[in-house]
């Protein structure tokens, strides 16, 4: 028999209440006994703002849906929202939830589709990989939009620094350019061999390549894809 291979522990660094649901998916695909720190880099800071008005909203992450909750209800209005997850917190506050998988650049096509000359309110945080709100405009779909929350940058836990430093692999999911740029600021040098998960082609390009990263880019932007390409790595993984 070959020798076995010491499974890589999950790092997460997303905020807290996304990483440990991301985590539960993990371990319903790759096992629950698998080893996972969760150390988040980000935290969701809420911000004062005025709401316009609108008819219909637009929400490009869970943290938009529950901002925009504190301020004001659903009504009963449409939500076009990016992922399941966020169409299902959209469903759970009242809204009436139209859901697009691969991100906010494709969730564009599928409002100009089903657009009737309503008002239309993208709800967001203060950075966004991709301007929706711009993108409508441009196609003559008049949208505006309302900053809800900021992300504040937060340290790396000891637990995650001592894993960092050891010579057992790491295993780590990244969802945005931002927090790829933050993880790679945090990082201990030297550090261990790293497998990274990356959303999209922009958040692989925000990470510092190096002889000990192996990056996978996930064929959808969203957790299904990030699940394949963390079974890619490990494939690659045990391939040597």
């Amino acid at each position: 028999m070959g020798e076995r291979i010491e499974k890589p522990i999950l790092l997460l660094t997303r905020p807290r209440t996304s990483s440990e649901a991301f985590a539960r998916q993990f371990h319903a695909r790759f096992g629950a006994d698998w080893p996972v720190i969760v150390s988040p880099l980000l935290e969701i800071v809420p911000l004062d703002a005025t709401i316009p008005p609108a008819d219909a909203l637009i929400f490009t992450s869970q943290h938009g849906v529950n901002a925009f909750a504190t301020h004001e209800g659903a009504n009963g209005r449409v939500a076009y929202c990016v992922g399941a997850r966020t169409a299902q917190a959209a469903q759970a506050a009242g809204f009436r939830a139209i859901v697009g998988d691969g991100g906010a650049k494709a969730l564009v096509p599928i409002i100009a589709a089903a657009y009737r000359g309503e008002s239309l309110l993208h709800a967001r945080g203060e950075e966004v990989a991709f301007d929706v709100q711009e993108s409508l405009n441009s196609a003559g779909i008049v949208t505006k939009s309302v900053i809800l929350y900021r992300q504040h940058s937060l340290p790396l836990s000891a637990e995650a620094i001592t894993a960092l430093k050891r010579e057992r692999g790491l295993l780590v999911p990244l969802f945005s350019p931002n927090s790829a740029r933050a993880f790679h600021v945090a990082l201990p040098d030297p550090h261990a061999p790293l497998l990274i998960a990356a959303i999209s082609a922009a958040v692989a390009q925000s990470c510092a390549p190096a002889a000990d990263m192996r990056i996978e880019v996930a064929p959808s932007p969203d957790a299904n894809g990030m699940l394949e390409a963390i079974s890619s790595l490990l494939r690659a993984q045990m391939a040597g």
